[in-house]
């Protein structure tokens, strides 16, 4: 065996063994978050998949991670590769609604903790407010910009609703016929 072969194989060894190689393997994440972003279509996303493969993109991302970020993360507690947004992991959808001056961005996520729907308001490309609705505690909330309670929205056991105000007052109920009229009046 070469020196080289030799030198080559401690330096392998040790870079294994002294790495802390299961970690969150964020750089890897990120440019698979990014693969599912590109394109229109699944084909798009696949064919630029492919070409990653083929160029060894994802090994060199998995392989920097294992060896380098990882066991930086293991050793010091913090990794230079942040971790995808989870928004963006649990691939967050974006509509655009406009009307004259005036528009709304909707931005729809999955998320483990539940769902969240952003909705943010402009008016002449200025910020005119934002309502962020997601789910916790098996409820619908509503928040503000600060994060502060607007209303929640809980399920009754007869299916009806019940909407209580920031404070925790309840201002409205609607039983499960109302709920029922409104989910058909909107399918129409």
């Amino acid at each position: 065996m070469s020196r080289g072969w030799r030198t080559g194989a401690v330096v392998m060894a040790l870079a294994i063994f002294a790495s802390g190689c299961y970690g969150p393997f964020n750089l890897t994440r990120r440019l698979y978050q990014w693969n599912g972003q590109i394109g229109r279509d699944k084909w798009e996303r696949e064919f630029v998949f492919l070409i990653l493969i083929w160029a060894p993109v994802y090994s060199i991302a998995t392989l920097a991670d294992a060896v380098v970020f990882n066991s930086m993360e293991f050793w010091t507690g913090k990794n230079p590769v942040d971790r995808p947004s989870a928004q963006q992991h649990d691939h967050a959808r974006t509509k655009r609604l406009a009307r004259k001056e005036s528009n709304v961005l909707l931005t729809y996520a999955s998320t483990p903790a539940g769902a969240q729907l952003l909705i943010e308001q402009f008016r002449n490309g200025q910020t005119a407010g934002s309502l962020r609705v997601e789910q916790r505690h098996g409820m619908t909330v509503g928040l503000d910009e600060e994060g502060r309670v607007l209303f929640t929205a809980s399920s009754g056991s007869d299916g009806g609703i019940v909407i209580h105000n920031g404070s925790g007052e309840p201002v409205a109920s609607y039983s499960a016929e109302d709920v029922e009229r409104f989910v058909e009046s909107a399918r129409h």
